[in-house]
């Protein structure tokens, strides 16, 4: 916390030292505008490094602001700061994930007040494990919610590339010869060759019997292959763009009601994917929280106090 002696000593926490408070409060603020804007436009890289300095910052500010109005203010700055770069989305929607953001940011700075106000030592894996659910919650679900609302469902061409070249090696040990810019027909000629190279009937025909035979064999492979996903296959044209024009088919299928039922699914997802990591990512974010920590105390922007405390006791006599 941010401790000011007077002139009697006494000590004077959080609201004795104002312009750093505010300080640290645009500060988060300001981090947390870069996060949520690089997000918005897609930098999902720089996005995530400027979030996790956000979820930072904020469980700084929250252990060392312990007065009610700065650190109420702190939290609305921040909410509104992470909220702007979505604004172009303004709805009621955008207005239930802008209170969820802000419940859910309060809950995590009174929980940090909380554990810390009970706390004769700061134990940081302790305090931030605390708190780090609800700062979590508060980010994802709004971020959710607006995924839900921008949602066209699209899909580019070099997205479909992108995700090719990630599953190409799990692929590759099931289909030889996997690849996104392959020839869709050549890949499927390496399929079906490794089907009939363990058929002794097809090695020992002649070598035009077995092209007339792998030829048909294609044709039956593709035939099937159209009929489960219901749309015609290009066989001159690489697996990427056959791909790429299957994906859009079926997203350009879905009905506005449907599409917002997928998009229930992904985030619901998302939601489990990350509650499921949550242990795994309190642990540096406490790390870099007593960093920052330290830091303020290593270059005097805060001091550290003691101070005495009485304690209710029930005993039986």
């Amino acid at each position: 916390m941010i401790n000011v002696g007077t002139e009697q000593n006494k000590i004077r926490r959080g609201i004795g030292a104002p312009p750093k408070i505010y300080a640290l409060i645009t500060l988060a603020s300001l981090v947390s505008f870069g996060a949520s804007y690089l997000l918005s436009t897609g930098t999902y890289v720089g996005g995530i490094v400027l979030l996790v300095v956000f979820l930072t910052l904020f469980a700084v500010n929250a252990l060392l602001i312990d007065t009610k109005r700065p650190l109420v203010f702190g939290v609305i700055a921040n909410a509104v700061a992470f909220a702007l770069p979505f604004l172009r989305l303004f709805s009621w929607s955008f207005i239930i994930g802008f209170i969820v953001l802000t419940v859910f940011l309060w809950d995590g700075a009174y929980r940090a007040r909380r554990n810390i106000d009970n706390m004769v030592k700061i134990r940081f894996g302790h305090l931030v494990r605390s708190i780090s659910r609800s700062m979590l919650t508060a980010v994802l679900v709004f971020l959710s919610i607006i995924i839900v609302m921008s949602a066209d469902f699209s899909v580019s061409r070099n997205g479909v590339d992108r995700a090719l070249v990630v599953a190409t090696p799990v692929m590759g040990r099931f289909v030889d010869g996997f690849s996104g810019e392959i020839r869709t027909e050549d890949l499927l000629i390496n399929v079906v060759e490794k089907q009939l190279a363990s058929n002794k009937n097809y090695i020992a025909l002649p070598a035009r019997e077995r092209r007339a035979v792998l030829e048909n064999q294609v044709e039956v492979l593709m035939e099937k292959l159209e009929k489960s996903v219901g749309v015609e296959i290009d066989p001159d044209v690489s697996v990427g763009e056959n791909v790429y024009k299957l994906i859009d088919a079926k997203l350009s299928a879905l009905t506005p009601r449907t599409q917002m039922y997928w998009g229930a699914i992904v985030v619901a997802i998302l939601w489990l994917s990350i509650q499921s990591i949550e242990f795994i990512i309190y642990i540096p974010l406490a790390v870099l929280v007593f960093l920052v920590y330290e830091f303020l105390f290593a270059t005097k922007f805060a001091t550290l106090q003691m101070e005495t405390k009485s304690k209710e006791v029930i005993s039986l006599k």
